[in-house]
């Protein structure tokens, strides 16, 4: 069966979106085999995070790649579709030619934003480009996913109401606090799963339960072709 492929994209670095793809991928591990892809070069910290995790656990149903180019990205999509039930990128914190090749190949672009007025206009572009890749991938799904929310107040809610609107992307229904099990957990290669922070885990299981079941109504698509990929990347 075919892989499906989840993004996880941001033009403003320190988003979260490394921490949330390695708690997400390894919450989908614990049932299926999954591919992380890190093109976030040269930080590195989804690779970084991986081989300490891997120096001193025993890692089940997780693998990862780095490409560090367009051509790396489409060969480790293409060459691996089949052999997992999911495949995660990992994206670099800035719009290039890999990002937009990155959108276009997912099925899934999740968008870690913060609720601040300014890292919605900063998103704004990011969002046009995911419009701009539905036209050729009619299958691509987009969605925000509220990271360092802090809830019951009235300044985050309503910039969440003014993100939709202005971005024109859906969001998920599971917000992330603003919490330090996050980074501190992937400091030491491990997820929030296993630290001590049960809110934290509540809040990955619930997200990863979302992403599952907007996938599972998800028609399957074709992959598409290294021509296409290359030609929306160059903004063709």
């Amino acid at each position: 069966m075919r892989a499906k492929v989840i993004s996880f994209v941001q033009m403003k670095g320190g988003a979260g979106k490394t921490t949330l793809c390695a708690n997400i991928a390894s919450t989908l591990s614990d049932k299926s085999n999954v591919l992380m892809i890190d093109t976030d070069h040269p930080q590195s910290s989804l690779e970084n995070w991986f081989n300490i995790r891997n120096d001193k656990y025993v890692i089940e149903n997780l693998d990862i790649v780095s490409a560090k180019n367009l051509s790396q990205l489409q060969k480790y999509v293409r060459d691996n579709i089949d052999n997992y039930d999911y495949i995660l990128i990992d994206g670099h914190p800035r719009i290039t030619n890999l990002t937009r090749a990155v959108v276009l190949l997912s099925d899934l672009a999740l968008i870690p934003l913060s609720p601040s007025q300014v890292e919605v206009w900063s998103t704004q572009h990011l969002a046009e480009i995911v419009d701009e890749a539905q036209k050729i991938n009619p299958n691509l799904v987009a969605r925000i996913c509220w990271n360092r929310y802090r809830v019951r107040t009235n300044s985050a809610e309503q910039v969440v109401a003014e993100a939709k609107q202005q971005l024109k992307l859906e969001d998920f229904p599971t917000k992330l606090g603003n919490r330090v099990a996050y980074l501190d957990s992937f400091a030491a290669g491990l997820t929030v799963a296993e630290w001590h922070d049960a809110a934290a885990k509540l809040e990955i299981w619930s997200l990863t339960s979302n992403i599952q079941r907007l996938l599972e109504k998800q028609a399957n698509s074709r992959l598409k072709t290294e021509n296409q990929v290359d030609k929306f990347a160059k903004g063709k």
